[in-house]
């Protein structure tokens, strides 16, 4: 008997052939070569389960978003195995939508490395071996689907008080449930997690704190709603405060949770965290958009929270980051425009027609004081195709920051910039989003009617939610005003408008001159009624630079009488605004300095 030493992963080769030398000489090269091509043959075991546990179990275990796909077995692998190997050479899954190399670096990039993908390739073609049940990894522990790194159980989880009953086939209005907070005390937040009990019927989920007046419970602010609705009267929403609010000017309510498609959980850069405020009278608003699925369903959603002590350096604010202004089709809208104002915005947005393929919204907010974005996740329904989002500096250079150009509404990621972005006192946030409402887009449920944008918006409606995480850098969290907003710092610019006359090109850049002093405004918007009264307004002798106008078509209004808006910026020898709002209000008088 002769033994042939080989290099496979465990065990011996041996050739019991009594053959003469001839033969055992090719059966030798026959062997060594089977052998030789077993050598890096990988398994499920040893090589596919932790690239599977560290990319893929999130959503494809029993409590994820693909639990209709599940991966956590070698049996459940092994009879997808081909569509694995198809969706990961296509870089479908995991899904990531960015784009690479239009968005900065990211450091939850969910994409697998070339590595992995070949190693994925190399076990679907070698027939998807399983291995030895030794080598298996140990699979990622979720206790009730929550998905702290460390495996801790959460400090505190908040749910809805009971099962939410959906029926099998009806289009609901939004699930809106108060839940008192159990805390007298504030509470800072190092890690939290939405997630509903039953994902198939969620498509987003927000959680924001109020506080009530005293001696008022949510029953009285249902009754009162239930009466205006049957009066025909919108809510106006002032009965409730909300808890946590960005700095002035902007005064923005924080976001406390959200759950989309895609969603996971939260773990706040060090130094960084969110609050939840308590009091007497704090409330957890539940804003729920169920989906039915053909059957009847049960939720139960739920938030949990990790804590931490003390105060952080940085306190962050999930707010829309690009609402102020908002452009349509390249037309500036105004604030009094008539009209139900869009969710997250201050205007009424026109509808999208019928069969349009490329609606366009920008979506544009300065801020006068430095901020840090920590976290950029658009959000939109089912037309909604591509978002862009673009810095502009004080110094007038740009920068995109994120690009998605194949949206879907089935996997709305967070993007967690790998370095947080710093923008300096003055720059601005540009959101750029298209949507198609034609028969090309395969998710349109009706390209035969306009789509409009609501509050409250449902599945056939559109939204233009481009959400940010973001602290306020000149700000002391452990000095907030009655808990609410944060004091307004010293080191903040200046909103302030101007009427001048535009003159320059793209190419040597824009500038209103023979400009008035500038009106300070709080508002980065304008209204109808301050336009008319800016046509009036007597000119001056100041020049501004313009920077990041680009959106609002300045060619169409060179040589003309314009009102500008934006963030001052004032250094010697050089005045300039980063534009929010730009409108033509009437021709040039006299020379103007082309």
């Amino acid at each position: 008997m002769l033994e042939y030493k080989t290099p496979q992963r465990r065990g011996w080769l041996r050739d019991r052939s009594s053959t003469g030398g001839v033969m055992l000489a090719v059966t030798f090269l026959v062997t060594t070569a089977h052998v030789a091509a077993l050598v890096n043959v990988p398994t499920f075991t040893h090589d596919v389960a932790p690239i599977l546990s560290k990319n893929c179990l999130r959503c494809h275990e029993p409590d994820g978003i693909a639990y209709r796909v599940p991966l956590t077995s070698y049996e459940a692998a092994q009879e997808r195995a081909d569509k694995i190997k198809e969706k990961v050479v296509s870089r479908q899954m995991p899904p990531w939508p960015a784009d690479p190399a239009k968005s900065v670096k990211f450091r939850n990039d969910a994409r697998l490395s070339q590595k992995d993908i070949d190693m994925i390739v190399a076990w679907v073609n070698a027939g998807a071996p399983k291995g030895d049940d030794a080598d298996l990894p140990a699979m990622p522990k979720s206790k009730g689907g929550w998905m702290h790194p460390q495996g801790r159980d959460p400090d505190f989880v908040i749910s809805l008080p009971g099962d939410v009953h959906l029926p099998a086939k009806q289009e609901l209005p939004y699930v809106r449930v108060m839940v008192k907070v159990p805390f007298a005390d504030d509470h800072w937040i190092a890690a939290s997690q939405t997630l509903p009990s039953n994902p198939a019927v969620v498509h987003h989920m927000a959680l924001t704190e109020v506080e009530l007046p005293n001696g008022m419970t949510p029953a009285d602010i249902d009754r009162v709603a239930a009466l205006e609705r049957q009066m025909g009267v919108q809510s106006t929403g002032t009965r409730t405060t909300p808890a946590v609010v960005t700095p002035p000017p902007l005064k923005l309510t924080d976001m406390l949770g959200i759950y989309t498609p895609g969603s996971a959980l939260e773990m706040y850069p060090d130094g960084s965290s969110k609050l939840l405020r308590g009091g007497d009278n704090v409330y957890l608003i539940f804003n729920i958009h169920y989906e039915t699925t053909d059957k009847p369903e049960i939720d139960r959603s739920r938030i949990a929270f990790w804590f931490e002590q003390g105060s952080p350096k940085h306190q962050l604010f999930r707010v829309n980051g690009a609402g102020e202004v908002i452009l349509a089709n390249g037309k500036e809208l105004v604030n009094d425009a008539p009209g139900v104002k869009a969710e997250g915005t201050h205007v009424a947005i026109p509808p999208i027609p019928p069969g349009a393929e490329n609606y366009e919204l920008v979506g544009i907010t300065a801020y006068p004081e430095a901020v840090t974005i920590y976290q950029m996740q658009p959000h939109a329904h089912h037309r909604a195709k591509d978002f862009t989002y673009t810095a502009v500096y004080p110094d007038g250079h740009e920068e995109t920051l994120l690009t998605v150009p194949q949206y879907d509404h089935r996997w709305q990621m967070a993007y967690e910039p790998e370095t947080p972005i710093k923008l300096p006192a003055g720059s601005k946030l540009v959101v750029t989003a298209h949507y198609d409402n034609s028969t090309m887009n395969m998710h349109n449920p009706a390209p035969e009617k306009e789509v409009y944008f609501r509050d409250q918006n449902q599945s056939w409606d559109e939204m233009f939610t481009p959400f940010i995480q973001v602290s306020f850098d000149d700000e002391d969290p452990s000095k907030r005003d009655s808990g609410q907003a944060m004091k307004a710092t010293d080191k903040r610019l200046e909103i302030g408008e101007v009427v001048g006359c535009l003159t320059g090109t793209s190419g040597a850049g824009w500038s209103v001159v023979n400009a008035s002093e500038p009106a300070i405004s709080e508002s980065q918007a304008t209204t109808s009624s301050a336009l008319n009264t800016a046509k009036s307004k007597a000119s001056g002798k100041e020049r501004y630079h313009l920077l990041g106008i680009g959106i609002f078509q300045p060619e169409q209004h060179r040589g003309k009488q314009v009102a500008v808006k934006g963030v001052l910026i004032k250094d010697p020898g050089s005045l300039r605004i980063n534009v929010t709002s730009l409108q033509e209000i009437g021709a040039c008088s006299g020379p103007h300095g082309e």
